[in-house]
């Protein structure tokens, strides 16, 4: 992001603290209960994120030709590689055989054995080496396979600094469009270039919605978070932007006001504030001065059960072991905070919701990151082309 950018975003942000404020929205917003309980709205909200571009890692994650990394998606198992000419491919980690996953973790190969019986597939997804191929006549191999005697490549996309990927093998994938006016901003950060740390998951029973909430605002944070995020950002104080069915946050830092002595030439403004992304459908990056998280956020079995997959990346120089070790403790203490405190407390609310007390929630106007969210979800779902970016 530019530096006057910047500076604009942390006068706004400057202000609203000064005022004990936060922006607002028109008014207050009703969701049904049942968007959070309903196995029809499920459904739809799964079939929704299976249509959309998605996220799944970034680039630093491919960092040369033969590397390769797995990825989780809705249940299906991603092989993600980087061939020869620096090109990104995905491919369904399946074998053709008896569908075993061909790889595991992630590292550098240029050809992947099923560990069952060994079928050998190159990193463009060929099929190359086929043990007692008298038994398979119909297996082409290498430069005589034909389309679908390979593994099934999946649309992929190096953009914006992230790898991203479509999980129907017939749909385009154009991201570009997707993100529109927030491709350049994401892409400045760099972060999805940015040293990876790794990958945590979380397996909660509630529902992927209400996972997604937690990131929507900081009104809890004077609550939920008065040991951890709250003594370090101000809570209620948000500043918010709409980009089409995405939107951007901007929380402030406890020390912003100290900002007031300081000449603007002088301002640091990633030592004062947190920004958050909200990428439709179901995608959080949040960017600091060291830190550039990314949450994936994927309804699971049932509309009580979400899969969260964590990671991190750091512009930090890992190669020193102290400065690694720090790196990951920042990153273990943001995850215990988020599975102690905000997802915990929210499997109550789910309980709640499910038991029927009362048939709606409230989102109120000093929560526009939350409005926004699950405005452009109902837009979508309702058939607006423009509420999922395409």
């Amino acid at each position: 992001m530019e530096r006057d950018q910047l500076i604009d975003l942390t006068r706004r942000a400057l202000k609203l603290a000064r005022d004990k404020t936060t922006d607002l929205a028109p008014q207050e917003h009703r969701v049904e209960a049942r968007d959070y309980t309903s196995t029809e709205r499920h459904e739809r909200d799964r079939a929704m994120v299976m249509a959309s571009p998605q996220l799944v890692g970034y680039a630093s994650e491919l960092p040369a030709p033969g590397a390769y990394c797995t990825k989780t998606v809705m249940d299906r198992s991603i092989l993600l590689t980087r061939t020869a000419d620096g090109s990104v491919k995905a491919f369904n980690n399946v074998c053709l055989h008896r569908q075993s996953q061909v790889a595991t973790g992630c590292g550098s190969a240029k050809r992947f054995t099923c560990p069952y019986h060994a079928w050998t597939y190159d990193n463009t997804g060929r099929l190359v080496g086929l043990p007692g191929r008298e038994g398979f006549p119909n297996a082409a191999i290498a430069s005589a396979a034909k389309p679908g005697d390979g593994l099934t490549e999946l649309p992929a996309a190096e953009f914006a600094g992230f790898l991203w990927i479509a999980l129907d093998p017939g749909t385009p994938l154009d991201v570009a469009t997707h993100l529109s006016p927030l491709a350049a901003e994401l892409d400045s950060w760099g972060i999805g270039r940015w040293s990876p740390l790794g990958e945590k998951v979380l397996d909660c029973p509630i529902n992927w919605k209400l996972a997604v909430d937690t990131f929507s605002e900081n009104y809890h944070f004077a609550t939920v978070h008065q040991k951890t995020f709250a003594t370090i950002a101000r809570s209620n104080c948000t500043v918010f932007d709409a980009f089409g069915p995405h939107h951007r946050l901007i929380f402030p830092l406890n020390t912003i006001l100290g900002l007031d002595e300081v000449a603007e030439g002088q301002w640091d403004p990633l030592q004062n504030m947190v920004v958050i992304y909200a990428l439709f459908p179901n995608i959080v990056l949040s960017v600091t001065i060291a830190n550039g998280e990314l949450f994936r956020i994927y309804p699971a079995d049932r509309p009580g059960r979400s899969i969260t997959v964590h990671q991190n990346s750091t512009p930090l120089d890992l190669s020193e072991e102290s400065v690694a070790a720090g790196a990951q403790a920042v990153f273990d203490y943001a995850h215990a905070t988020v599975r102690d405190e905000d997802y915990r407390l929210v499997e109550g609310l789910q309980a709640n919701l499910e038991s029927g007390a009362r048939d709606h929630l409230v989102f109120g106007r000093n929560e526009p990151g939350l409005q926004h969210r699950h405005i452009a979800w109902a837009r979508a779902l309702a058939g607006d082309g423009a509420a999922s970016g395409r």
